[in-house]
């Protein structure tokens, strides 16, 4: 008799909790679906198998009406077998490979049709088992009843097995970027009879899966996700081959986006009567850097041929109007008496200048270079040992700092009449930071011959030079102990939350863990 009451009360007790998780799941708690599962298996598994222990529960009833109960129950217990094992197919298989936005990879008209075979071996058991009933005769009925079916919705059954066809051979998956035909997409959704893409103006297209079975696909994110771009430009005849391709080079060098890869390369493409067709390959790391690593290397190369004095072979008609257009080159030094007096001027206004005669301003201006950059070009790279100062004509730029593994982080902007590159020119140590053109910036270069000449004349200039770079080491000191900082601090933040994380993972697979089913993942 004990006995009896302690399974009544068992059964009486996963019954309130599977009320409690079943009220819960129908408020759309997605954390309670295991739970409910393992729940229900136990309360029907147990009402079919203990029901002669049950005190009185059929003693009213007929016996033909409590055989229907206990069939019920029997069928309750396989469906909620059923509805468990799908439920841990989508945790623990589905979400072990998840899209940037969260989402599985795996395809929903696979989930479909794996919910939809899960379900049908549960009824052929139900069938078979709990009511006795031949399968064989409801499978033929089933396929009569397919084939008319079929026959009445061809086109929809095309789509579908398009697309089953499409996920089998997987040529690719949700959240890869693919090229369908000569468009982008970036796949968000495979279904029964479509797949969803993003395009590349961020619009939402739906293609049937019969018309993506016939094109041409081209998985830009297989076998990784580097991806790699060809430019071409047409340069006129008279430039050496070998002079274009390795300005063309350097230029690539100069864009960030643009990641260091074995196969970055400049090629002599073609001729044709306009000049010569070169071909540029180059890798970014991800699609979505595409627009802005192209927009990066076209100023980059514009710039370094202008500077270079090379024209692009397309305005060969407008460049040869006359002898004297042709014969045109870009000035490369500050020899021009509008150069020279122009930075005379600059010097004035700068106070490291202020002992030095206009008469040695003028000899120094005449030996300075003068460099139009522009966008993303660098005026000076992290590490160089290039012993030259610059002072900024006109234009902005941007000042980096590079860690070790070639990260840059923005330090600050620096504007016309600034002066930078001092310290390495007068002490010879690497530059620390990184200068970039944030827009088209003219600068002029002074080497360290020139300004040792001037030194060597007007030894008093040291002091004023000694001032201005204590001053500026000691502003650049200070930037370098913030990024430090702050790079400490998100690292710290980084460690908390990946404790935390890991808490709540172990958590979870505790097996005393609480069954609240509050996954919250983002709590930390």
């Amino acid at each position: 008799m004990m006995i009896t009451a302690a399974k009544s009360t068992l059964i009486v007790i996963l019954g309130l909790l599977f009320l409690v998780l079943l009220v819960q799941r129908l408020r759309r708690r997605s954390g309670v679906r295991i739970p409910l599962g393992l729940t229900a298996i136990g309360f029907f598994g147990s009402l079919y198998l203990l029901h002669d222990h049950l005190l009185g529960l059929y003693s009213t009833l007929p016996s033909l009406q409590s055989g229907e109960i206990d069939k019920a129950n029997a069928a309750l217990f396989w469906l909620a077998v059923a509805y468990t094992v799908n439920v841990f197919i989508k945790r623990f298989v589905y979400r072990r490979r998840l899209t940037l936005e969260g989402d599985p990879k795996v395809p929903l008209i696979i989930q479909y049709m794996v919910t939809l075979l899960i379900y049908m071996v549960a009824a052929m058991i139900i069938i078979r088992l709990v009511y006795q009933q031949p399968i064989f005769a409801i499978a033929a009925t089933s396929g009569a009843l397919a084939i008319v079916l079929g026959y009445s919705a061809r086109t929809v059954l095309e789509e579908v097995f398009a697309g089953i066809a499409l996920n089998f051979s997987s040529p690719f998956e949700k959240g890869d970027l693919v090229q369908l035909n000569d468009e982008w997409a970036s796949i968000k959704d495979i279904g029964w009879r479509s797949i969803t893409y993003l395009d590349m103006d961020n619009n939402s297209v739906v293609v049937p899966n019969s018309v993506v079975a016939k094109s041409k696909i081209r998985n830009l994110d297989r076998p990784d996700g580097v991806t790699r771009r060809l430019f071409y430009f047409l340069i006129e005849y008279n430039v050496p081959p070998r002079v274009v391709i390795d300005i063309a080079q350097d230029a690539m060098k100069e864009c960030p986006n643009i990641i260091d890869h074995e196969w970055n390369d400049v090629c002599l493409f073609e001729f044709d009567e306009t000049g010569i067709r070169y071909r540029a390959a180059l890798h970014i790391a991800h699609y979505n850097d595409w627009w802005i690593a192209s927009d990066e290397y076209f100023n980059a190369v514009w710039y370094a041929f202008k500077r270079a004095g090379i024209r692009f072979g397309q305005q060969r008609h407008l460049n040869y109007a006359d002898h004297e257009n042709a014969d045109r080159s870009l000035p490369n030094s500050a020899l021009d008496d509008s150069n020279w007096q122009a930075l005379v001027e600059r010097f004035d206004q700068t106070p490291m200048f202020d002992s030095v005669t206009n008469e040695d301003m003028k000899e120094l201006a005449q030996s300075a270079s003068l460099h139009v950059v522009g966008p993303p070009e660098r005026i000076i790279r992290a590490g160089s040992k290039r012993t030259s100062m610059y002072l900024i004509a006109s234009g902005e730029a941007d000042v980096y700092e590079v860690d070790g593994k070639g990260k840059e982080t923005w330090m600050a902007e620096i504007c016309e009449g600034e002066t930078v590159g001092l310290m390495s020119l007068l002490t010879g140590v690497p530059q620390k930071t990184t200068i970039r053109a944030r827009s088209e910036t003219a600068v002029w270069e002074i080497s360290s011959e020139s300004l040792h000449a001037l030194f060597d004349k007007k030894p008093q200039i040291m002091d004023n030079l000694a001032e201005a770079v204590v001053k500026w080491q000691a502003e650049e000191t200070d930037a370098l102990n913030a990024i430090q900082l702050s790079r400490e601090q998100e690292q710290n933040l980084m460690d908390k939350r990946a404790s935390s994380l890991s808490q709540r993972i172990t958590k979870f697979f505790d097996k005393d863990k609480d069954d609240s089913g509050n996954e919250g993942y983002t709590e930390f």
